[in-house]
């Protein structure tokens, strides 16, 4: 083993062997605890393995394998079920540091004393190849979508690459920085080498296999992860950092993310939240990805966390060198959409959140607690019912053990509607009269009238006024009812509902008479009743007949609508008057009306 890189190895085998003492401070580092933020109660349940458990590598069915450096061996842990299927596989080789996973279904454990790496097949779960002979203190490893594994030898600074065909050795030394201490290959095929003395990452062309660039990281980079954006994420163990790298350019993107005490190990998960593992201060820090912003300062761990790994169910498993076992956390949740996203500032309002990881979750709504909280099997969607709120957008924010998830402004309150008047107040019971109803918040506004829906409902931009149309109604008053996503408002008996009486029409023969003499030629008044708005006869109708000031007498109408009236007895006052009036004195649904008759002498 080189002098050089004693130091930090031995002492976490130190901290190993001695679990359960106090956690240490990284030197030159005086760090404190980072407390979880209130709203985010996050715990990781632990899974005990060997002694020294340093990397961890998960394959695409589920299995973690943790290689234990102290006890020289591999733990199998299902990730389906958190339990150990595999308490200790054997290595042959000297203090096992870390693994990688080939396509091939091989897993790749580096031996930091024995300067080799052994391959697991993690089928059979047998080692089938003892040591490929690398570099001096072999202590990362990564493979490259070539199927070629690329070896950080700390002890010699250089990058040995594998085969993994074959299981040889086809490029002996990569010259990179001091200390090369983490390996990642990015999605463009290159692979990054953070360099814990020199203080940079090394970027190796895998087609070619050679240095193409060197990239300025933090104090002590001891860990790389690749984001799905493409980002390199570097934790810096002296400086308290992360330095995120942009591949594409292979220049520094962010200097500084600040997180806890000597970061260690970095995993980023497919949803983009990066954890990273602080050893000093035995917790999680997780970063987004996307924003580069801490979500979740810290999540608790146990005792000297160094390395972790993201399994295909979304939780995360880290390696605590310290306690010798295995912290699970859950996974962060991830929101897409809320639906409805409207409703009353009194709340109660149903909502379907959508998402991923959402087991176990709460929900605030504009800061106040929803109710009736339910999570569906798979995780993936909330129902709940809103608490009252302010008019306006509001946070809607989800708590699971694996973290907060916020969409911002995603919900919004909308404030109930007022009623300041109708104009028309009245209009025909058969319906159609067109109305202005005044107020305010009328925005997406129904109309109801005596009960029943309107028409043609209208709401002009600013909230203001409804134009709509009258439904038939029962004559009488009748209440005007609003509603809208922010409730109902009403206007009691504001509209009146009146039965509109149809114009009638009378039509009446002349009086017929014989002058000189004077006699009556034909004896009988005529006058006939007409709906002019139905062109029927009206039946049943009083007909009143006059001459001047004189009253003739009634007829009623028939069913022709005809009323008859002897002139026998009148004929001579219509003669001295000119003629005859007969009239019909309305009733509530008929007009009144008159029709004069003169006088015909044949």
């Amino acid at each position: 083993m080189s002098p050089n890189v004693q130091p930090r190895l031995l002492k976490r085998l130190q901290i190993a062997s001695s679990a359960g003492q106090e956690r240490p401070t990284a030197a030159g580092a005086e760090v404190s605890r980072v407390a979880a933020p209130a709203l985010a109660p996050l715990a990781a349940t632990t899974i005990p393995v060997g002694v020294g458990p340093y990397g961890v590598a998960i394959t695409p069915g589920g299995f973690a394998y943790v290689v234990n450096a102290a006890s020289n061996d591999a733990t199998v842990i299902d990730t389906a079920t958190d339990t150990v299927v595999i308490p200790s596989l054997a290595l042959p080789g000297s203090v096992p540091t870390w693994v990688a996973l080939a396509g091939n279904g091989s897993a790749y454990v580096t031996n930091f004393v024995s300067n080799n790496v052994t391959v697991i097949d993690t089928v059979t779960n047998t080692v089938v190849v003892p040591g490929i002979t690398v570099g001096t203190n072999p202590n990362s490893v990564a493979v490259a979508p070539n199927g070629n594994a690329y070896v950080g030898n700390q002890g010699s600074n250089d990058v040995s690459v594998i085969d993994t065909v074959t299981n040889t050795v086809v490029v002996p030394s990569i010259p990179v920085g001091t200390q090369p201490f983490a390996v990642a290959v990015a999605s463009n095929g290159n692979a990054y080498v953070a360099n814990l003395d020199s203080n940079d990452v090394t970027v190796i062309d895998t087609v070619t296999n050679t240095v193409i660039a060197s990239i300025p990281a933090g104090t002590e980079p001891s860990g790389v992860a690749i984001a799905p954006n493409g980002n390199a994420y570097v934790p810096n163990g002296l400086s308290n950092d992360v330095t995120v790298i942009d591949t594409a350019t292979n220049t520094v993107l962010i200097p500084s993310i600040p997180v806890g005490g000597a970061p260690a190990g970095v995993a980023v998960a497919p949803n983009g939240k990066a954890y990273v593992v602080n050893e000093a201060t035995g917790d999680v820090t997780v970063i987004d990805t996307v924003t580069n912003t801490v979500v979740v300062p810290s999540i608790p761990v146990d005792n000297s966390p160094v390395a972790d790994a993201v399994a295909p169910n979304g939780k995360i498993y880290v390696t605590n060198i310290g306690s010798s076992d295995v912290s699970v956390i859950p996974p962060y949740p991830d929101l897409t959409g809320i639906s409805p996203n409207q409703g009353p500032l009194g709340g109660g309002t149903v909502v379907t959140i959508s998402g991923t990881n959402l087991s176990g979750a709460s929900v605030t709504i504009g800061g106040n607690p929803a109710t009736g909280v339910s999570v569906n099997a798979a995780g993936t969607q909330i129902t709940a019912t809103t608490p009252a709120g302010s008019a306006g957008p509001a946070d809607v924010t989800v708590t699971t053990p694996g973290g907060v998830a916020t969409l911002a402004g995603a919900f919004t309150y909308v404030a109930g509607p007022t009623l300041t008047g109708i104009s028309p107040t009245q209009g025909p019971a058969a319906g159609g009269t067109v109305v202005t109803i005044t107020g305010t918040n009328l925005t997406g506004a129904s109309v109801t009238i005596g009960g029943n829906p309107a028409a043609g409902v209208s709401v002009n931009p600013a909230g203001t006024q409804i134009t709509a149309t009258t439904p038939a109604g029962a004559p009488g008053p009748a209440t005007v009812v609003v509603t809208t996503l922010g409730g109902s408002a009403r206007l009691a008996n504001s509209f009146t509902y009146v039965v509109v009486a149809h114009a009638t029409q009378l039509t009446v023969t002349p009086a017929l008479l014989e002058l000189f003499p004077p006699q009556v030629y034909y004896p009988f008044l005529y006058a006939t009743l007409t709906d002019l708005v139905t062109g029927l006869p009206v039946p049943g109708q009083t007909i009143t007949f006059t001459a001047g000031s004189n009253f003739l007498g009634t007829a009623t109408t028939n069913a022709q609508g005809v009323a008859q009236l002897s002139e026998a007895v009148s004929f001579p006052l219509i003669l001295f008057n000119g003629g005859y009036t007969a009239a019909f004195a309305g009733t509530p649904t008929l007009q009144p009306s008159t029709a004069h008759g003169g006088i015909i002498a044949p």
